[in-house]
């Protein structure tokens, strides 16, 4: 399942475009790619380029979630489909002998049909219940993938506010060293 650069959180389709112009063409050369790299990018400062990347890494991880759960609902469903077949199959007619009473001849006695047919029910319940159980779990981890998506969107912008922070403090530095040169002079 490929993640599209408009599936990325904080990108529309003018930010792709510029990003596909400059060789990003797909999330994951996005989330492979560093920050002073992506910062070349017009309209991308340090900040936003490493918010980008964390939300690139997020919608992959997501979109490796959702195909992970999809594998597992294909799976459930040919095992059901599997089932349903064996539970339509007549099955082979088992024969015991038994001996007649006071005759002593023997006598073919028929598996009973409602056996079968109750074993098949009980098939058919136990893949209801697995299919149940697997939603159960792809609709967790779909949540859990949220979850992590906005974690690591959130940890993005708080790397992004430190770096503007930093960017800031170097700047003053920069023009306190400029001051004192000048003084110098």
């Amino acid at each position: 399942m490929t993640t599209t650069l408009t599936q990325i959180s904080g990108i529309g389709p003018s930010t792709a475009k510029v990003l596909t112009e400059n060789g990003f063409a797909s999330a994951q050369q996005l989330a492979d790619t560093t920050i002073e790299q992506l910062s070349r990018v017009p309209g991308f400062s340090a900040a936003r380029a490493s918010r980008t990347i964390q939300a690139a890494n997020a919608a992959l991880s997501v979109s490796a979630d959702a195909s992970a759960i999809a594998t597992t609902k294909a799976n459930t469903a040919q095992t059901k489909v599997r089932q349903r077949r064996a539970a339509k199959k007549p099955a082979p007619r088992a024969t015991r002998s038994v001996s007649a009473p006071d005759t002593g001849t023997e006598v073919a006695a028929d598996t009973k049909e409602s056996e079968i047919e109750e074993m098949a029910k009980k098939a058919e319940k136990a893949a209801k219940k697995a299919e149940e159980a697997a939603k159960k779990a792809a609709k967790k981890a779909e949540k859990a993938a949220r979850k992590a998506a906005k974690k690591a969107e959130k940890a993005a912008k708080k790397a992004a506010k430190k770096m503007k922070k930093a960017e800031k403090k170097a700047e003053k530095k920069a023009k306190k060293k400029n001051k004192s040169k000048k003084n110098k002079k």
